[in-house]
C-alpha cells in the first residue's frame, strides 16, 4: 500500500510521546517546552533526527510535515538528515513562553528571512507555534514571508478549551480565533491548521473559503482529554483535512495507531468513517496538503515509488476488512506491523 503522510507532528517530541500532563497548557510549560529547550545541543538534535525518521520509516510513514524546536541549527540538522519527504519549520515563539525559547526565536523580519534564504523552500515550512506565542506584528511577519515565497505555513488552531479563552483575552479585538489568524493573512490554500477542535460555525465558513487544510489529530485529542474534533463540521463546510500523529501529544508515531482512534472515536460517537476514507485521509490527502500529489500519495504511473508492505494477502472483497485489521493492536505492534518500507522504489533498513 502507499506509504503514510503525516500532516502534523513535533519531530523534537519524538522521546517524549506518551508522556501527558492532562491540560493542554499545563502539559506544554511542564513537559514540551523543557524537552525542546535541550535541542540546542545539535549533538543531541542530530541522534534524535537520526532516531526520529528510522521510527517513522519503520512504522511506514515516508512524509509529512512537522514542527522543529526554535533552535535553526536543529532544524536544518532534521533537514540534512531527512529520509523520506519531510517538510520542516523552526518554531515561533516571541512571548508567553520561557525565556530559554523566546530568545531562540526568529520571529522578527529579518531573521527569519535570512533562515528563508538559507534552506531549501521546498522542505521548509513558516512556523508559528499557535497565536499566544506570538503578537500581532509578529503574525503578520511569518505571513508575508510565507506568502512572499509561497511557502507552506503550519500552526495550530483551537486544540483546547483553555486555549480558545486565552487566545481571546490576548486578541480582544478579534471575532473569534480563527479571526486572529485571518485578519493578519495567515489563512490560504497553503495553510495547514492542526487540531481545529473548538470552532463555531463561522469559523468553519472562514476555513473553507480560504481553502486551507485541517491536521486531525484523533490520538492526541484523547491522549490530552480534549474534545472530539467534529469531523462532521469539515464534512458539512468541504474543509480539506488529512490525518496526522501530533507526537509527542499522540502516544504514538504510527498512523495504523492514528487510524485505529480515528475509527474508535468517531463510530463511539455515531459519525461513520470508512476504510477508504481512513486509507485516503493518512496517505493521499497528506501529500496534496504539502503539494506532494503531483508524485507521490498513491501508485498512478510516474509516482515515485514510496509503499509499505503490510502482512496479508486479502482478496478485492476483503479489502475494507483487511486494512481495520492492520490497525487492531497494541502501539508497540502497531509501530511493527508493517513488513518493509520502500522509498522511491528502494527497500530500506530503518
Amino acid at each position: 500500500m502507499p506509504g503514510f503522510t503525516d500532516l502534523h507532528c513535533h519531530w523534537v517530541q519524538h522521546d517524549v510521546q506518551g508522556v501527558y500532563s492532562g491540560e493542554l497548557l499545563d502539559w506544554l510549560q511542564n513537559y514540551i517546552w523543557p524537552e525542546e529547550r535541550r535541542f540546542i545541543n545539535e549533538s543531541l538534535a542530530r541522534e534524535r533526527a537520526k532516531a526520529f525518521y528510522s521510527d517513522m520509516l519503520r512504522a511506514g510513514t515516508v512524509m509529512g510535515l512537522s514542527f522543529s524546536s526554535v533552535h535553526v541549527g536543529a532544524t536544518k540538522i532534521a533537514l540534512s538528515e531527512m529520509r523520506g519527504d519531510w517538510i520542516i519549520g523552526n518554531a515561533l515563539m516571541a512571548v508567553n513562553a520561557p525565556n530559554y525559547l523566546t530568545s531562540h526565536s526568529c520571529h522578527r523580519y529579518d531573521d527569519l528571512r535570512s533562515v528563508v534564504d538559507d534552506v531549501d523552500g521546498s522542505h521548509y515550512a513558516v512556523t508559528p507555534r499557535f497565536a499566544p506565542n506570538l503578537r500581532a506584528v509578529d503574525l503578520r511577519i511569518a505571513a508575508e514571508i510565507a506568502s512572499s515565497r509561497s511557502l507552506l505555513l503550519q500552526t495550530h488552531l483551537a486544540e483546547s478549551k483553555a486555549e480558545v479563552r486565552w487566545v481571546k483575552e490576548l486578541f480582544p479585538e478579534a471575532k473569534n480565533y480563527t479571526d486572529v489568524y485571518d485578519r493578519i493573512g495567515l489563512l490560504g490554500s497553503r495553510t495547514v491548521l492542526a487540531h481545529c477542535v473548538e470552532l463555531d460555525e463561522t469559523e468553519w465558513i472562514c476555513l473553507a473559503k480560504r481553502r486551507a487544510w485541517v491536521a486531525h489529530c484523533p490520538s492526541s485529542n484523547e491522549a490530552l482529554y480534549n474534545s472530539r474534533m467534529p469531523l462532521e463540521r469539515l464534512r458539512q463546510f468541504h474543509v480539506s483535512w488529512a490525518l496526522a500523529s501530533d507526537i509527542g501529544a499522540g502516544p504514538s508515531h504510527s498512523m495504523l495507531h492514528v487510524l485505529q482512534r480515528f475509527f474508535a472515536i468517531h463510530e463511539a460517537a455515531g459519525v461513520r468513517v470508512t476504510s477508504e476514507e481512513g486509507l485516503y485521509r493518512s496517505t493521499l490527502a497528506g501529500a496534496q496538503a504539502i503539494g506532494r500529489d503531483k508524485v507521490a500519495g498513491n501508485f498512478m504511473p510516474g509516482k515515485r515509488a514510496d509503499f509499505v508492505l503490510m502482512p496479508g494477502r486479502p482478496r478485492q472483497n476483503e479489502l475494507s476488512g483487511w486494512f481495520r485489521d492492520l490497525c487492531v493492536g497494541t502501539i508497540a505492534e502497531l509501530e511493527h506491523r508493517p513488513l518493509g518500507t520502500w522509498l522511491g522504489g528502494m527497500q530500506i533498513e530503518p
